[in-house]
């Protein structure tokens, strides 16, 4: 008997029994591949939306039994699994959670704040079940001030939300966003409500609110004193500026696996970088393979604990390294960076594109990038350390085979293929209606691929919600970089999305003589597409700065068969593979190393100006190379 079919048969003698049980198989649905039915071995396979809509159902039925009287541990226990939840019900034959919201009476603004007057019980459960994309008119903002800590739990966790699929949807997130300075944070002691924090901390970044960093800097300021009162503090010994002749750099890395684009990113970074430094490495074990470490004097592995309590252990980490430097490639992307970079461990402190977007941290030093990726100064809260972009190097993943690519002949062309190899967190309603936008417009029939790097319930939820807006879509499971190149390369014009770019899908689609059509905007994550673009030496009209002037460019490559072809021949004799990645052979280059170490020897003088932005006039060196240092 499977675990769905027996809390069916459990729940309606014993629905608190039923609780762990149900905790239990809501993770299992996260984790599944969507593309099984069958989540318990020797359980015969059935529909993902039939057992996501079972599981609805089995939810709607605890919330609604009155005989169940949630404690605080157990709504804790509900509460951080309501985004994955959400999830579930959006890909359920249910399609949302409105009908069990409506079954406690909630159909507005005004009646869920009556229940948190008259009714505590219906008030929580509705909080649970609480969306962006609800079509009922609630203003999920206003429990900022009825209820500050819980509002701000609930706010944390939609803005966290992966996907918004309606209107409503975006502009409650970028209400929520705006917000920011009304948010009293809530946060227990468990390692999943950080991750939820840390979660909405990265995801502010993909609105497109200017002032959207502002709930960093809100949570920031909550994170250091909740660090803090469970021991974690700043560095009480840090060493004096400028010691040594090869001081010690500990990179902490959210993500470095060869598989990942981070390595990618930055792998000529540490080669540079180490020629000046000693590069220590501390990641989590999960993140480290031979190519990594090959990059590293020393690698310091720890492993995820169950609790927050090992935290201190990564922070124990980096301190006993003795570290001169600390420099976070990106922050945001694991719940363990977005803590520990509040934290001051070492004299200097370095972060760099990872996320594309700055910290705010008030104890990250230097935002280290390429300059073209710099819109507004203003928009970061470090000083910029920019690198000339003609620098830029990208890592030879050891995982991708040129050979193996396979050819294609676009020319004939009856069904145009889009490319939208879009992270799931980039799959904003603005961008959809743009693609809405294009398929009404197009004079041919288009068949859209998308590569969101998800699965189990949220990919079956992202083939629910573009299957819905999109006539001929296909959405990809998660695939090995060889055969999601090989996917890509089947496809005629890449979309990127807006107002967070691709960047590392750009660089594929170039290399297969995919052309892409890009938006430029201000953030370095706007910016990122524009870049290499130009970079590249593509026709500047593939860069766009409205939603009307995207459109007329993906329309017009649709509609010109020559024009598409004689652009995706441009991408191709751009030759990126040559022109912008290296390995250990490759003559190294040295402005990373350079200005890295220019900042580390002047960090004491520069704390004492006003100038926020350096550039390679201000560390006065040439262009030049040096031999792979390792």
């Amino acid at each position: 008997m499977s675990l769905l079919t027996a809390l069916e048969r459990n729940l309606l003698q014993a629905p608190g029994l039923a609780f762990a049980d149900l905790q239990r198989l809501m993770m299992a649905m996260m984790n599944a591949d969507a593309e099984l039915g069958s989540l318990t071995e020797g359980e015969p396979a059935s529909s993902f939306e039939a057992r996501a809509s079972r599981l609805v159902a089995l939810v709607g039925a605890m919330l609604l039994d009155r005989r169940f009287q949630f404690n605080d541990a157990q709504f804790l226990g509900l509460f951080k699994l309501a985004s994955h939840f959400r999830s579930i019900a959006v890909a359920s034959g249910f399609r949302g959670t409105d009908h069990l919201l409506l079954a406690l009476g909630v159909r507005d603004t005004a009646s869920l704040l009556q229940l948190a007057r008259t009714d505590r019980q219906a008030f929580v459960r509705a909080c649970l079940l609480l969306t962006l994309d609800t079509r009922l008119p609630i203003d999920v903002e206003v429990l900022l001030d009825a209820e500050p800590q819980l509002g701000g739990l609930v706010s944390l966790m939609l803005i966290s939300n992966k996907m918004i699929a309606t209107p409503e949807g975006q502009q409650r997130r970028t209400r929520l966003v705006a917000a920011a300075a009304r948010m009293r944070p809530f946060l227990p002691n468990d390692l999943d409500y950080l991750v939820i924090a840390s979660n909405a901390w990265m995801i502010c970044s993909y609105t497109d609110l200017r002032e959207k960093h502002a709930l960093k800097g809100v949570l920031n300021r909550y994170l250091r004193p909740w660090l803090e009162a469970r021991g974690l503090s700043d560095r009480p010994d840090l060493p004096p500026p400028g010691r040594g002749t090869r001081p010690t750099m500990v990179v902490a890395s959210e993500i470095m696996h060869s598989n990942h684009v981070q390595y990618r990113y930055f792998g000529q970074y540490l080669r540079q970088l180490r020629t000046r430094f000693r590069l220590v490495l501390v990641t989590q074990d999960s993140e480290i393979d031979d190519h990594v470490r090959q990059l590293f004097d020393e690698v310091r592995p720890f492993q995820r604990g169950r609790d927050v309590a090992y935290l201190r252990t990564v922070r124990d980490l980096i301190v006993s390294a003795d570290p001169d430097v600390v420099f976070w490639p990106s922050v945001g992307m694991r719940h363990w960076g977005t803590a520990l970079a509040n934290l001051r461990l070492a004299p200097l402190q370095i972060t760099a594109l990872g996320h594309s977007a700055s910290t705010f941290c008030d104890t990250i030093d230097y935002y280290l990038t390429e300059e073209g990726y710099v819109g507004d100064p203003d928009l970061f809260g470090e000083r910029l350390l920019l690198l000339p972009d003609a620098s830029l190097r990208f890592e030879r993943s050891p995982h991708f085979d040129p050979a193996a690519v396979p050819k294609v002949d676009r020319s004939r062309r009856p069904v145009l293929r889009i490319a939208l190899p879009s992270n799931l967190l980039k799959m904003n309603h603005t961008f959809v209606e743009t693609l809405r936008r294009i398929e009404s417009a197009a004079d041919r029939p288009l068949a859209f691929k998308v590569f969101p790097n998800v699965r189990g319930a949220e990919l079956a939820m992202t083939r629910r919600v573009l299957g819905d807006a999109l006539r001929d879509v296909t959405v990809m499971p998660v695939l090995g970089y060889q055969a999601y190149i090989a996917e890509l390369a089947t496809c005629d014009i890449n979309l990127s999305p807006f107002p967070f770019g691709g960047l590392h899908s750009v660089v594929d689609s170039m290399r297969l003589g995919i052309p892409v059509v890009a938006m430029e905007g201000l953030e370095p994550h706007a910016r990122t597409d524009a870049m290499l673009l130009r970079r590249l030496r593509m026709p500047e009209w593939l860069i766009n700065h409205t939603v009307d002037d995207y459109v007329a460019c993906a329309l017009r490559l649709i509609g010109n068969d020559a024009l598409r072809l004689k652009t995706g021949r441009q991408a191709h004799s751009a030759n990126v593979g040559k022109t912008l990645f290296g390995d250990a052979s490759t003559p190294l280059r040295t402005e990373v190393a350079d200005a890295v170490w220019w900042a580390f020897e002047n960090h004491e003088r520069l704390r004492g100006t006003s100038q926020k932005v350096f550039t390679q006039a201000d560390w006065g060196v040439r262009p030049a190379l040096r031999t792979s240092g390792g």
